[in-house]
């Protein structure tokens, strides 16, 4: 599985997301396009188990500063005649001490979060479900369907303590049309998440704050004794992919175009109508491979997204029916906050048995919250080069260390009484900072190639070297094919 690719595109370091991060599972980064299962008549069952740790303060202000957890998976292909059939299933939990601020389980898909900074363990279960039926129509013609449940719970152990709930759902079917040389593929699909907070507390002998966050770290504070706080972000999307497969003699070259819109309101739950904020996004996404022959292979992504944030006009009335105080709406929501996005990837792999990989990210953001007549600022943009070396020992055994470096070159951020300083500076400080990465990943194989076991440790450093500087990760897994 692949991280959810709005944590993905927040994520700085291309590090952590080389060193087999197991215990984050997701169904929704993966190409979409069923009817394509029918290019592959294979059939298996692929069953992996595997456990996680990360220990460091080098990391982003929402996660916790130790975690360990654990996912299964599994995953099979099969045709039954002329059908093709998919289905993968993964439950994965994470256990982190010492979170703060984390309101939201993605607290990066929405600048209006709900959030406390009281430090405690958090616990984080999540179950992803998908299938996917192709079928030919002949002629070279095929048409699919893909199918996606995921449900995620969250919940901070100590007070002031947030449950949240959520799910996603997705359905998107596709054609596809297989010639000679050239294959074409689309598909569109409608994706639908829910996501509710419910912030309790359980002593009565001190106050905590509960912040209303929005923008750049601007808040909103206010008290919280034993009574009970809720609230509901809803989130609709409308995607659609483009496939295109060139095959010429050694040459393989695959396209996949993306592009996305979605919506996200997040409102009060109960009767009131109080609206927190709108987020509008666009994303464009392109992913190329080509291979010549065995011995080379490239790979190149691009992805550019733009995000708006918008908040109404309201104020409280009162219901001449009901006698109850509610939050009426007048006009459209106002404009204020805006974020830009960008990554770009390119690898260069070379050799067969033994195999040489050269490649380099570079992203870049930029975000802005207007409360007029202020207007706050951030951007960040950083180029990371990597190289690895996958080399074989014996038949069954292989090591693939990595080396990169992360560097800033261009770096930006407003720091005023109007925001919570304290946050905001510990997360720019792991974003504005060039950091050394290091990783090891072991692999060994049965002699059948049935069973399979992955290591991993991994190693993120600041250039201030200091006993915060570093982040260790290390991961251990155990797969089965039958």
């Amino acid at each position: 599985m692949s991280l959810s690719k709005d944590i993905y595109f927040w994520t700085k370091r291309l590090f952590l997301v080389l060193i087999l991060p197991l215990s984050v599972i997701s169904s929704g980064a993966q190409e979409r396009n069923a009817a394509r299962l029918v290019l592959e008549d294979t059939t298996y069952v692929d069953v992996r188990l595997g456990v996680s740790g990360a220990t460091g303060r080098l990391k982003d202000v929402f996660t916790p500063e130790r975690t360990i957890g654990g996912v299964l998976e599994a995953a099979s292909r099969r045709k039954l005649g002329k059908v093709s059939l998919s289905g993968q299933f993964a439950y994965g939990y994470d256990y982190g001490q010492g979170s703060t601020w984390r309101g939201w389980i993605d607290p990066y898909e929405t600048p209006f979060m709900v959030a406390d900074s009281v430090p405690g363990n958090l616990s984080l279960e999540r179950y992803a479900m998908c299938s996917g039926i192709g079928y030919p129509l002949g002629g070279g013609w095929s048409a699919g369907i893909d199918l996606a449940y995921d449900v995620t719970l969250m919940a901070k152990h100590k007070d002031l303590r947030n449950k949240n709930t959520a799910m996603t759902f997705r359905v998107a079917p596709g054609i596809n049309w297989q010639g000679g040389v050239l294959g074409l593929g689309l598909d569109a699909g409608y994706e639908r998440s829910t996501e509710r907070v419910e912030y309790i507390q359980v002593s009565e002998s001190r106050e905590n704050m509960l912040f209303d966050l929005y923008g750049l770290w601007l808040y909103h504070g206010s008290g919280f004794s034993s009574a009970e706080n809720r609230r509901m972000k809803e989130r609709n999307s409308f995607f659609g992919d483009f496939q295109t497969d060139l095959r010429f003699g050694p040459v393989r070259l695959h396209n996949n175009f993306r592009a996305q819109w979605q919506r996200g309101v997040q409102t009060e739950v109960g009767y009131n109508n109080l609206q927190h904020g709108i987020a509008q996004s666009w994303t464009w996404s392109d992913d190329l491979s080509l291979t010549l022959g065995e011995a080379h292979r490239v790979e190149a992504s691009a992805a550019f997204s733009t995000m708006a944030g918008l908040r109404p006009l309201q104020r409280q009335e009162l219901d001449p029916d009901s006698r109850i105080r509610v939050w009426v709406t007048y006009g459209d929501p106002v404009f204020c906050y805006w974020r830009r996005y960008h990554v770009e990837r390119l690898s260069y792999t070379f050799g067969t048995t033994w195999r040489l990989s050269l490649g380099v990210e570079n992203w870049g953001v930029e975000h802005s919250y207007t409360e007029y007549p202020h207007h706050f600022l951030q951007r960040i943009h950083t180029v990371t080069p990597t190289v690895s070396l996958l080399l074989p020992v014996g038949r069954r055994f292989a090591v693939q260390p990595l080396l990169g470096y992360a560097r800033d070159y261009d770096s930006y951020t407003d720091v005023t009484s109007w925001q919570l300083a304290e946050p905001l500076l510990a997360q720019w400080d792991y974003w504005d900072g060039d950091n050394f990465l290091a990783s090891l990943r072991m692999r060994w194989n049965s002699a059948d190639g049935r069973t399979c076991v992955r290591a991993g440790y991994g190693l993120e450093a600041s250039r201030a070297s200091d006993a915060d500087g570093f982040r260790h990760t290390v991961s251990l897994s155990l797969g089965f094919v039958f």
